[in-house]
């Protein structure tokens, strides 16, 4: 089996079936659903998780991943009984749309959602036995219904590094628990891809690779700008990351993702065109 070619499906359109026609086209593997027809997947009833079900295998494609909101907003002071809610309500989704995969954030920090303030890393000793006890409450939910809960790096929550990932993880102990490696977001909260996160991430349990791009600063070539740019014309040696997962039999997703959700690419066109010029550059970083 050759790459497994993902995009998050609002990042080519809010439209669900226009994605999929997208990523038809493209030759794409599969799509993650996060936001459909301008509602997160939390606010769809049954009813439209399963027209996306059938959209998807209409054209072929597998739904990668659940794609949830779970722990974006969530402190670690918060009541978690909302939380668990969601998480099964995302579960149940998953088995309707035949992923095995639920994305989730480690808890957030409040007052860091900007992405200039990612560098500064929180003391994450002095937050890691509650955040074992949440994020070990999660995985028992997922593990019981079958499922993976794949942790996606974030610097606005305690784990944005692989690093913090590795850290989280292996105190949790969870066969549950996966690692979705979000290159660029790894960079902007102080972790190089190459060689730091890349030596890291391929050493755990990785599911999904998310591929956007940065240039560096230019006056300082460890630490990146805050702009994506078009894949491919940054800084990240991409050629080096991809080139290592696949020597290393790496077997899960390669997602290429935008930061403009939850706007609607099929109406401002130059996101969607961009979405597909990434998606482009992707496939032949794989070929």
């Amino acid at each position: 089996m050759g790459p497994r070619l993902a995009a998050i499906s609002d990042d080519l359109s809010g439209d669900f079936g226009d994605a999929a026609r997208l990523a038809a086209e493209l030759g794409l593997s599969g799509l993650a659903v996060r936001h459909v027809g301008g509602r997160n997947i939390c606010e769809l009833d049954r009813s439209d998780v399963a027209t996306v079900r059938r959209t998807a295998d209409q054209y072929g494609l597998e739904i990668s991943a659940v794609s949830s909101p779970l722990g974006r907003g969530l402190s670690l002071d918060d009541d978690p009984a909302p939380a668990c809610a969601l998480l099964d309500k995302m579960i149940a989704y998953a088995d309707v749309l035949g992923t095995n995969l639920v994305r989730f954030f480690a808890c957030w920090i409040p007052g860091k959602e900007p992405v200039g303030d990612w560098w500064e890393r929180p003391d994450l000793t002095a937050a890691l036995p509650r955040l074992v006890d949440r994020v070990g409450a999660f995985a028992g939910r997922a593990q019981r219904a079958g499922m993976t809960l794949m942790l996606e790096l974030e610097g606005a929550s305690y784990v944005g590094q692989v690093a913090e990932a590795q850290t989280l993880m292996a105190e949790v102990g969870s066969p549950s628990l996966a690692l979705c490696w979000d290159v660029c977001n790894g960079w902007w909260s102080g972790e190089h891809p190459v060689p730091r996160g890349l030596g890291l991430a391929v050493r755990l349990p990785l599911v999904d690779v998310q591929f956007k791009d940065v240039h560096a600063q230019a006056g300082n070539r460890d630490r990146p700008d805050s702009t994506q740019v078009a894949l491919g014309s940054g800084d990240i040696d991409y050629a080096t990351i991809t080139s290592t997962l696949r020597r290393n039999d790496y077997g899960g997703w390669y997602t290429a993702e935008r930061v403009y959700h939850p706007r609607r690419p099929e109406v401002e066109r130059p996101l969607q065109d961009a979405m597909i010029s990434d998606l482009r550059e992707l496939s032949s970083l794989l070929t």
